[in-house]
């Protein structure tokens, strides 16, 4: 026994100096993975055979691994393992491979009786006597001896490799096992019965957003319990055959369904149109890899899915947060379920680029944020429910509601058809008072065109027939001619006052406006009204600055000025002064127009700020007008944004009105 135990502390010296550590496994050795004794080495050419893997790992070409997860990415390549161990029990030892979607295992080591043994498994593979194949894979090294065991394991997935490794005895097999399936039977019931459950309500009710729920639940079932956790051992080999060749058929089928309950739940179509081509991108994206699964490109598709799911999970959580800010309530839980599934994917990724160490734990996120996202997508369906029932109960309180009104309508039509007579009675009654007051309207100012436009006349025709009959000379008529131009011109201004009023009561008032200089309209005005101011010996003092730039109706706004003149003209006492002042008022122009007046208690401001009716008057020469316009030019005013007002300050009355500036 001697030169044993020396070979054995040689053979322990040796391989620790090249950094391989040796597993010690007794009774106290714990059950947790070994990814930290063991070497690796990766086969590009999967051709390697054993004698050339041991000839390789004398040349120092294993690497040691200082993770107690091995993740060796998602590379279509053979690996080889190497783990030394001294079985210092009473109990056979035991490899467990905690990885049930590996396609393919072989496990050589020593027999009790020094020869080479062979075991081969992984999830293609057939049955084996010799190997434990359930949701893990047990191999059992059948060695009691003392010395140093070296074990070599060649895998090879097509599939991110994630290899949990554990060397055990029947003992902590037997204290561990059940700890797993405990846990993991919680939340496969709990998607059993989510799943259950909401094809019931889907039969029951017949809404789709339960039917599109239910597939969802039902296909992720599936590719995660059978394939991600291995549990499709329960119906033979040919079936765990199938779903490990085809596992991202289901995953597809899980991520279409959820984005159209995502539709369906959100009510994207009519109230998130906008996000409709994002869902049909997401959709298609999903249905390419269908089709890649399908015909067997599940290597490119298993390097793409964790990147999809997480680009879907966050795309189907901003439309939650979107609908739930456009006030649907439903989606609050909606919310909460996909940011737990995007969290516990984003751990997962994490922890594959290394960020995070891998452990026994991270098989559990995606499993755990699985299940509590379908809870919550669970709680958001039966929100949505209890909204729609509330809905329904509203439409029937409503349908009552109306009812009741219809009844009581049915009660009050005949007073509320009283009411409408006397309401109609009234308005005609309000109806013949206008008209009324037009025709009055009317009758005046026929009565006033009858006289003041044949006055002028007649004695223009008075005049024409002396002339005709050469009664007059040169000097005579030129003197009876000048005479009549002042009636003339009262005439003019009459008839175009006459004729804007006629125009505003049969197509209304519109205003036109552009971008004029006001100072330039004042002037030119100024110069056709010199001769009449002249005549009664008047002057015209303005106050404006160069250029006043306005935005209005430049016809009207020329009408509201030559009314303004003519009427300061007409009632200014003989060699007075009347004043034009034109300036800028903030963003606005003000026109004011002051004359003296010869009896100043007879105008009432009120009466001309309210616009009543109109009023003809005699001027300081006995002119005459028709009384529309100061109304016209109130109304004009009006049109173009403006504010026409009356004052009397000091004997002189001030009529002053705004025009809004550049546009």
């Amino acid at each position: 026994m001697r030169y044993p135990s020396i070979f054995v502390i040689v053979f322990l010296c040796i391989t620790q100096s090249f950094g391989q550590k040796v597993i010690h496994l007794d009774a106290n050795f714990p059950y947790q993975n070994i990814g930290k004794y063991v070497r690796y080495l990766e086969d590009k050419t999967k051709k390697l055979q054993l004698d050339d893997i041991k000839k390789l790992d004398q040349q120092g070409k294993f690497r040691t691994s200082d993770l107690e997860i091995l993740s060796l990415g998602n590379r279509r390549a053979a690996f080889w393992i190497n783990i030394q161990y001294v079985n210092q029990s009473n109990s056979k030892a035991f490899l467990v491979l905690d990885a049930p979607n590996i396609e393919s295992i072989d496990v050589y080591f020593n027999a009790v009786d020094g020869t080479p043994a062979k075991l081969h498994s992984g999830s293609l593979a057939s049955e084996s006597p010799t190997v434990i194949a359930s949701n893990n894979y047990i191999f059992n090294l059948a060695d009691s001896s003392p010395g140093v065991q070296s074990v070599y394991i060649r895998v090879i997935t097509n599939n991110l490799l994630v290899l949990p490794m554990k060397l055990a005895t029947s003992e902590t097999l037997i204290a561990n096992g059940p700890k797993k399936a405990r846990y993991e039977s919680l939340y496969i019931g709990a998607l059993m019965i989510l799943f259950l459950f909401n094809l019931f309500l889907y039969l029951s009710f017949k809404d789709h957003t339960f039917l599109y729920y239910s597939l969802y639940v039902g296909a992720f079932f599936i590719y995660l319990i059978f394939y991600l956790r291995g549990y499709s051992y329960f119906f033979g080999a040919d079936f765990r055959r199938f779903i490990n060749l085809y596992p991202h058929v289901f995953l597809s089928v899980s991520c279409i369904s959820s984005a159209i309950f995502s539709i369906k739940f959100l009510d994207v179509k009519r109230k998130l149109p906008q996000l409709m081509i994002y869902y049909q991108v997401v959709i298609g994206i999903w249905g390419g890899v269908f089709l890649m699964s399908a015909f067997g490109y599940k290597g490119i598709v298993a390097g793409l899915v964790g990147y999809l799911i997480f680009g879907s999970s966050v795309f189907l959580w901003f439309a939650g947060m979107k609908s739930y800010l456009n006030g649907h309530k439903p989606a609050l839980y909606y919310i909460l379920a996909w940011g737990f599934l995007s969290i516990s994917i984003l751990w997962i990724t994490l922890i594959l680029f290394g960020v995070f160490p891998y452990t026994d734990a991270a098989f559990y996120i995606v499993p755990a944020g699985t299940t509590i996202e379908l809870l919550l997508l669970s709680f958001a369906l039966g929100a949505r429910f209890n909204d729609i029932r509330k809905q329904n109960l509203s439409l029937v309180n409503t349908q009552k509601a109306r009812l009741e009104k219809l009844v009581q309508g049915r009660t009050l039509k005949l007073n509320q058809s009283v009411s409408m007579l006397k309401e109609r009675t009234a308005e005609l009654d309000q109806t013949v008072k206008t008209l009324e007051h037009t025709n009055a309207v009317k009758n005046k100012l026929f009565s006033i065109i009858a006289h003041d436009l044949r006055s002028p006349f007649n004695s223009l025709m008075s005049i024409f027939s002396l002339k005709d009959m050469n009664a007059l000379d040169f000097e005579e008529l030129k003197m009876l001619l000048n005479e009549s131009r002042k009636n003339i011109e009262n005439i003019h201004t009459t008839l175009d006052n006459l004729l804007y009023w006629a125009k505003s009561q049969m197509d209304g008032v519109t205003a036109r406006p552009e971008l004029f200089d006001l100072n330039s309209v004042v002037t030119e005005l100024m110069s056709v009204y010199q001769p009449l101011s002249r005549r009664k010996s008047i002057d015209i003092v303005l106050a404006a600055p160069q250029e006043l730039w306005v935005y209005a109706d430049p016809n009207q706004i020329q009408l509201v000025l030559r009314n303004l003149f003519d009427n300061a003209i007409k009632f200014t006492p003989l060699r007075h002064t009347i004043t034009i002042a034109v300036h800028a008022d903030g963003t606005s122009a003000r026109v004011c127009v002051s004359n003296p007046v010869s009896d100043i208690a007879k105008i009432n401001v009120e009466h001309f700020n309210a616009g009543e009716a109109y009023s003809p008057a005699y001027g300081t020469d006995n002119e005459r007008g028709v009384g529309l316009g100061l109304h016209l030019c109130r109304e004009f005013v009006y049109q173009n944004g403006g504010e026409f007002q009356v004052k009397v300050a000091a004997e002189q009355v001030l009529f002053g009105f705004t025009l809004p500036g550049k546009a």
